[in-house]
């Protein structure tokens, strides 16, 4: 018989041909028959072991382990706990580990667990003398240590070449069973009878009985009612088993971003006081102030904290860089296109923000030197054979950002492909692009351009507005028409102006 992983490929490399017992999971069978679930560490069982009772061996185990690292707060709430799960949590808890050690000792602890249990349970040591010539292997897809890191209904699990595991709770309980079947069962410690009711090693006929009530007048007893079986997946595990075998490392897993498209319109400073100052789209960019991108400008924007949705994270970097709160704010796409963070696999949940630039206080967050509001401009410069390449532009000071996209020509710009980037972070041109793009569609079917606003305004700063972020000129009489649902008459005019008054609106609630 083998005991360890080597041993058993190299027999199924030479061609022998070997007999398996899959097991996995702890619960009992419905009928209260033993079956191989009888093989988990977590199958509930007295025994005994130096004067100290135990109630499964994984209980057993855990407490080992903290008497090895003489942890005896880790050992009382082992010996407490009422649940493997709990006794696993607490011995994953223990103090002073030292994964060497534990490495060198924990299969004999294992071994000596479970001559325990068997020896002193003669229901379950008939079953484990009857698995005799087969090799007994915990068929757990997650665990590849102790199991093989497989289901039983895998086809490679007939493969031990192909297991991801080294099933060294199989090979000990194998070389437990080979030990009680070839040596005569002297009993050192008392026998303990298995757990009773909630164990379900009582018979249905039993639970039934004492769950009786006598009726008033003599009549047939009703049948038994057997306890459902447990819904169970592909690998015969229930969702207990299987959120307590879960191992979240297993999988790679991304961080996660949320990145802020704020815009904001602002007057463009103009010499002529009588004439009325032209409007300039903005958005917010921070200047990195490390690494990676250092010095290059990007969206405002930060990892989300375990504790919060991608939205409270976006709602957090507003109010962290521009002060204000309660504003229009809705999610504009998941970016996630591979190698977009060269840190390390970043997935960017970003927003789009709309704000009325006279309420905002600028402050730049931790990982940034400077926060500015950069003019842009987004235009298509030329279309070809299918595609469409499209500059962006942005602008503040002195500083002049650049980039150029190319899409195709039904393509959104979620898509589109950065051909030149000169000054921006990451792949921030296509977000910003996708963000401006999105703002234009809803601006030609709904009163978004609202929330750009101040609370009152004219009807022609309110055009400028929507000319300004469409980058077009509209119909006035027409656009007139449009607005006319979106706000409301005010009895106020403007002041100061250098021109004649005109009337002020505010947004129409109920339009």
């Amino acid at each position: 018989m083998f005991y360890n992983i080597n041993d058993l490929k190299d027999a199924c490399n030479a061609g022998e041909k070997l007999k398996y017992l899959f097991f996995w999971g702890h619960t009992p069978s419905a009928d209260g028959q033993i079956t191989e679930t009888c093989l988990s560490q977590w199958w509930p069982c007295r025994f005994e072991v130096g004067g100290i009772e135990y109630s499964c061996t994984e209980q057993f185990m855990m407490a080992e382990k903290a008497r090895m690292f003489k942890d005896e707060e880790m050992l009382a709430k082992i010996m407490e706990a009422s649940h493997p799960k709990e006794m696993k949590a607490y011995g994953r808890a223990v103090k002073g580990f030292d994964k060497d050690r534990w490495d060198s000792q924990c299969y004999d602890i294992v071994k000596r667990g479970n001559l325990a249990k068997f020896s002193q349970n003669p229901e379950l040591l008939e079953f484990l003398k009857g698995t005799r010539r087969r090799i007994l292997v915990e068929a757990s897809p997650r665990d590849r240590i102790w199991g093989i890191g497989m289901g039983k209904n895998n086809p490679d699990a007939l493969c031990p070449l192909k297991w991801r595991g080294t099933n060294l709770l199989g090979f000990a309980l194998t070389e437990v069973r080979d030990i009680l079947l070839s040596s005569p069962l002297t009993l050192t410690e008392p026998s303990v009878p298995p757990l009773p009711a909630d164990s379900a090693q009582s018979s249905p006929a039993d639970s039934a009985q004492s769950s009786l009530t006598p009726p008033a007048q003599p009549s047939p007893a009703a049948p038994a009612k057997l306890p459902e079986e447990p819904i169970r997946d592909r690998d015969g595990l229930t969702e207990e088993e299987f959120l307590a075998a879960y191992q979240p490392g297993d999988y790679p897993r991304p961080s996660v971003a949320t990145d802020m498209v704020i815009f904001t319109v602002t007057d463009e400073d103009e010499g002529n006081y009588r004439k009325l100052p032209e409007k300039e789209l903005r958005i917010l960019l921070i200047r990195r102030g490390g690494h990676p991108y250092l010095g290059c400008w990007a969206l405002p924007g930060g990892f989300v904290r375990p504790t919060e949705t991608t939205e409270a994270a976006a709602s957090r970097e507003l109010r962290e860089e521009t002060g204000v709160d309660q504003v229009y704010l809705e999610q504009l796409y998941t970016f996630s296109q591979p190698g977009r963070d060269p840190r390390t696999w970043v997935m960017s949940c970003s927003y789009m923000a709309l704000i009325d630039s006279s309420q905002v206080q600028l402050q730049a967050g931790d990982d940034a030197d400077m926060a500015a509001w950069f003019k842009l401009v987004c235009r298509m410069r030329c279309q070809e054979k299918g595609k469409e390449l499209w500059e962006l532009e942005l602008s503040h000071d002195d500083i002049l950002l650049r980039a150029l996209l190319e899409k195709g020509e039904k393509e959104p710009f979620t898509q589109c492909r950065i051909l030149e980037n000169d000054g921006l972070a990451f792949d921030h041109a296509r977000i910003i692009a996708c963000g401006l793009d999105r703002l234009r569609g809803k601006l030609k079917y709904t009163d978004l351009a609202i929330h750009l606003m101040p609370e009152y305004f004219t009807l022609t700063q309110l055009q400028q507005v929507y000319e300004v972020v469409l980058d077009q000129e509209l119909p006035t009489a027409a656009f007139r028409r449009k607005a006319a649902s979106m706000v409301k008459e005010t009895p106020h005019f403007t002041e100061n102006a250098g021109h004649r008054p005109s009337r002020l609106y505010q947004k129409n609630i109920e339009g």
